[in-house]
C-alpha cells in the first residue's frame, strides 16, 4: 500500500533522468570534454543530480588539475553545448511523459526543479509544448546552491503557495532525493540511475521501476467527476457529404456501421448538459430529427446560412450557450476517443483553472502548425490553407477545443472587429486565431493526451476508411 500522504496538492518533477532519459546523453558529453582535459576514466554516476560546473570542479580538483573559474566556465560551457546536440537529435523523453503529466495536471499543482541549465529546460518545454501546466519552473541557475541542498525544492513549494509538506517530489538521483526530504517533502525515486534500495536509503518513501508507475501510484481508485452542468458542446456541422458520395449531412456519414453522430455523442453526451448544432439550412431537419430520437430535449439547432467559417460558426453556437464552459468539437471528428475528450475537460476543470484547453499532437506535413517561442510558450498560428510556409513536422489542433465560455466572447468579437483571423485565401472567419489570441491574454494549456489518429476529420471515401481500422482497435466495434 503506497506510504503517500492524502495531503499532497502538488508533484514537483525533477527533468533529467525523469521526464527526460537523458542520462547517456549527459554521460557522453561528460565523457568528450574530460578527454579533452586529460580524464578518460570519468564515472557520471555519482554525479548524477549535480550542476555542471560543480561536476567539473569537483572532477578536476579531485584529481589534482586546475580548477580556476575560467578553465571550469569553459568546460561546462562546451559539455552543455555537446548535450544540447545529443538531446536534441535523440530527443529521449520519458515514455507516456506528455500525457501523465496532462493527466496529473487535472489533480494537482505541478512544478519542474532541475539542476540543469535554462536552455535544457526551455528546449523541453518547447519540445512538449508542456509550459502552461507548470506553475513554477526552476533550473539550476535560479538557485545558488546545488542539491543536495533543499533551496531548489523549497523555493518550488514557495512558488506554488504551498507548504514542503503538501508536495510530493519524483527523483531518480540521490542528491535530488537527500534535497528534497531536506525540503521537507515526500519523494517517490524513480530507478534506473539508481537502484530502488539506493533511492530508498536515501530517503524516498516509493519507488518505481517507470514514470507510468506514478499515475497508479497517486490514484485513489475514485476519479473527480465531470460537472456535466457546467458544459454545453458546441458542434460546428453544417458540411455536406457531396465530396463522400453521400446525399444526407456529412454528421450522418456511416463510419464503421455508425453515423459520425453517434461516435461524437458517445463522448460528449455523458459529461455535457446540452448540445448545440450548428447545421447547413438543408441539413437542419434531417439531422434534427435523428437527435430527436437520441438526446430529446437536450439539444439545439442553429442554422448558418452560408458558409463564412469556423469562426462563424462557433459564434453562432456561443450564443446559445448559458453554461460556463464550452467545449467544441468539429462535426467530422468520428475518431475521438471518450477517454481523450473527458481527461481536456478535467483538465480544463482542474486547479489549473485555464481559459482554454486546447490538445495538440505533432504531425508530418500539417495543415496547421502552432509557432512557440524560446520558453515553449505559444506564439502564434500557420495555417496552410491560407498559404503560410509550413513546417515539415507542425503541432497541430486535434478538433476538440475547451473554454471558458465569456472570454471566448470576447476574443472572437475582438477578432471580428480587428478582421485579424479572416484568412487572406479563403475571405472566411477563422476561428484557430483565437488560440494565440487567448494565449496572449490568459492561459491556455495544450496537451498532448490524443493519439494522431484521434484527430482526423472525414472529407473523402479514403479518410473513412482509414479510420476505420483505428476505430475497429480503439472501440472494439464490429463492421
Amino acid at each position: 500500500m503506497s506510504m503517500i500522504g492524502q495531503y499532497i496538492r502538488a508533484i514537483i518533477f525533477d527533468l533529467d533522468g525523469v521526464l527526460m532519459l537523458s542520462t547517456e546523453c549527459h554521460r557522453a558529453a561528460f565523457d568528450e570534454v574530460f578527454r579533452g582535459l586529460g580524464i578518460a576514466d570519468f564515472d557520471y554516476t555519482p554525479y548524477a543530480g549535480w550542476r555542471t560546473p560543480e561536476v567539473i570542479a569537483d572532477v578536476l580538483t579531485r584529481r589534482g588539475q586546475s580548477a580556476s573559474a575560467e578553465t571550469i566556465a569553459a568546460a561546462a560551457a562546451d559539455k552543455s553545448a555537446r548535450a544540447r546536440e545529443l538531446l536534441y537529435a535523440s530527443q529521449p523523453l520519458a515514455p507516456g511523459c506528455e500525457a501523465l503529466l496532462a493527466k496529473l495536471a487535472a489533480d494537482y499543482h505541478l512544478a519542474l526543479a532541475s539542476s540543469g541549465s535554462r536552455s535544457s529546460v526551455d528546449s523541453f518545454l518547447q519540445l512538449t509544448g508542456s509550459r502552461s501546466l507548470f506553475r513554477s519552473v526552476l533550473s539550476g541557475g535560479d538557485v545558488t546552491k546545488a542539491k543536495p541542498d533543499p533551496e531548489i525544492y523549497k523555493l518550488s513549494a514557495q512558488r506554488l503557495g504551498l507548504k514542503p509538506s503538501e508536495c510530493l517530489v519524483v527523483e531518480d538521483a540521490l542528491a535530488g532525493v537527500k534535497a528534497a526530504r531536506a525540503a521537507g517533502a515526500e519523494v517517490v525515486g524513480l530507478a534506473g540511475t539508481y537502484s530502488p534500495e539506493m533511492l530508498r536509503e536515501a530517503g524516498a518513501c516509493e519507488t518505481i521501476s517507470t514514470l507510468a508507475e506514478l499515475e497508479d501510484l497517486l490514484s485513489s481508485g475514485d476519479a473527480r467527476p465531470i460537472d456535466s452542468t457546467s458544459w454545453t458542446a458546441v458542434i460546428p456541422a453544417a458540411g455536406r457529404g457531396s465530396r463522400l458520395g453521400f446525399h444526407r449531412p456529412k454528421i450522418l456519414y456511416p463510419v464503421a456501421g455508425r453515423p459520425i453522430l453517434d461516435w461524437l455523442l458517445d463522448c460528449l453526451e455523458p459529461n455535457c448538459s446540452r448540445l448545440v448544432f450548428v447545421l447547413s439550412p438543408e441539413g437542419a431537419d434531417d439531422v434534427s430529427a435523428e437527435l430527436k430520437s437520441r438526446i430529446p430535449g437536450r439539444f439545439e439547432v442553429v442554422i448558418q446560412e452560408t458558409p463564412t467559417g469556423m469562426g462563424d460558426a462557433v459564434a453562432l453556437g456561443l450564443a446559445r450557450v448559458r453554461t460556463p464552459n464550452v467545449a467544441i468539437v468539429w462535426g467530422d471528428q468520428v475518431a475521438l476517443r471518450p477517454a481523450s475528450v473527458e481527461s481536456c475537460m478535467r483538465l480544463h476543470a482542474g486547479p489549473l483553472e485555464p481559459d482554454a484547453t486546447c490538445p495538440t499532437v505533432m504531425r508530418p506535413n500539417p495543415y496547421i502548425h502552432f509557432d512557440r517561442d524560446a520558453e515553449g510558450s505559444l506564439s502564434g498560428l500557420r495555417q496552410a490553407r491560407e498559404g503560410d510556409t509550413m513546417p515539415a513536422m507542425g503541432e497541430s489542433d486535434t478538433g476538440f477545443f475547451c473554454f471558458q465560455a465569456e472570454p471566448l466572447r470576447r476574443w472572437l468579437d475582438r477578432l471580428r472587429q480587428q478582421d485579424v483571423a479572416t484568412g487572406s485565401a479563403t475571405r472566411e472567419f477563422n476561428f484557430l486565431p483565437v488560440i494565440p489570441l487567448a494565449a496572449a491574454e490568459g492561459l491556455v494549456v495544450t496537451p498532448r493526451i490524443m493519439q494522431l489518429e484521434e484527430t482526423v476529420g472525414i472529407n473523402s471515401g479514403p479518410d473513412a476508411a482509414g479510420v476505420e481500422e483505428y476505430l475497429r482497435s480503439a472501440h472494439g466495434c464490429k463492421v
